[in-house]
């Protein structure tokens, strides 16, 4: 009898330890290949002891709420934030600049939609140069038009020469990132390219191929394979993702691939409800029948997009959803590309400045406002 005790004993507590291992942080395991560090983390973190790892956000305001509609947003695309914490909105269905200071309040607005000096058809991007200056991304009049930090036209760059750009983002030298859009026979494609401060090419960081969906052709595309995304850093290394696998890429400025960023992840199914909420956003384009152009896989990808703080710590979005509607997990790494910790939010977030972070929200009643959070890291 107590030997038949003992053996039950042993085996509860080898069961116990079994799932005390179980709940314990993965390793990450970093290997070098062809010069390239790669950084590969399991599903649970496992932050270094004595460092703060705990992210705790505290809401400071929300702008663009309101019926005042020099005040509100119809649709906020893009913002900035200057080194004095002004805020400059973009506001893509009102054609405006909106700019607020840095408590929050309303100062004033600027912009115009037309082809002449100064105006653009499609504002979809706002960012700031070396000099600060205001750069506008027009996608549709195919050009950057730059503005003063008061709203006075200053000059636009064209990108006549170019069939499509868009995601344009410029680093702190005055370079750029896009996705320039191609054809080539019955293939349409997407480059993701490096351009000088001229917006003159330097180097193809990938290229996704695709059919051209034409409604009534039977040719589709797969939305979530099309999908890639790209930040700078404070040095002008390039994170770049293609989203079919957990890996975030990072090459110096002149493209040279030096560390690689991978965890492992459970995919989440796409839901007939997750499908309806993607085609609404698009379906009212004028383009034809939605369904009949886009299609979809039975999971998400690894992840949405990911930004990147003053610190140099890695927020992704991912697909992976929280316990309230429309939150969504975000996996954080450290400078080394280790992953530290997991919290859910329903903020986008777009861009961290001096110890606060950026993003856009959707408010109770539906519209997407701009709200500013201070950020405290904890052990």
């Amino acid at each position: 009898m107590k030997n038949k005790t003992r053996k039950i004993i042993q085996i509860i507590l080898s069961f116990l330890l079994f799932l005390l291992f179980l709940g314990l942080g993965e390793a990450q395991k970093v290997k070098t290949v062809d010069g390239v560090i790669i950084t590969s983390n399991g599903k649970k973190p496992n932050p270094q002891k004595d460092v703060p790892s705990k992210i705790r956000l505290e809401e400071d305001f929300t702008i663009g709420a309101g019926d005042d509609p020099d005040k509100s947003f119809s649709e906020v695309s893009s913002f900035e934030v200057d080194d004095d914490g002004t805020i400059y909105a973009l506001d893509f269905k009102d054609v405006k600049i909106k700019i607020f200071d840095k408590t929050g309040k309303f100062v004033t607005l600027f912009g115009e939609k037309g082809q002449g000096p100064g105006e653009f058809d499609m504002p979809a991007g706002i960012h700031f140069s070396p000099d600060d200056e205001l750069v506008i991304e027009d996608a549709l009049g195919r050009k950057l038009v730059f503005f003063d930090k008061k709203g006075n036209f200053i000059k636009n760059i064209s990108l006549a020469d170019k069939l499509g750009v868009v995601n344009i983002l410029m680093d702190l030298e005055g370079g750029f990132i896009a996705r320039e859009m191609g054809f080539e026979q019955n293939q349409m494609f997407f480059e993701m390219k490096k351009y000088d401060r001229g917006f003159m090419p330097l180097f193809t960081l990938d290229k996704i191929e695709f059919s051209i969906p034409i409604p009534g052709s039977g040719n589709k595309v797969n939305i979530m394979d099309i999908m890639a995304v790209y930040q700078f850093d404070n040095e002008g290394n390039i994170f770049y993702g293609r989203n079919l696998k957990y890996e975030i890429k990072v090459l110096t400025p002149d493209g040279k691939h030096i560390r690689s960023i991978q965890r492992e992840f459970d995919p989440v199914k796409i839901t007939e409800e997750d499908i309806e909420k993607m085609l609404k956003l698009v379906q009212n384009t004028g383009v034809g029948n939605i369904q009949d152009m886009f299609k979809f896989p039975k999971t998400f990808p690894p992840y949405q997009f990911f930004t990147l703080d003053e610190e140099g710590r890695l927020f992704v979005r991912t697909w992976e959803k929280g316990k309230i509607e429309d939150e969504f997990a975000i996996d954080v790494f450290d400078v080394e590309g280790r992953y530290i910790e997991k919290f859910e939010t329903k903020a986008d977030i777009r861009l961290w400045k001096d110890g606060k972070m950026y993003a856009v929200v959707e408010d109770d009643e539906g519209f997407r406002v701009i709200k500013r959070y201070s950020v405290f890291w904890e052990k």
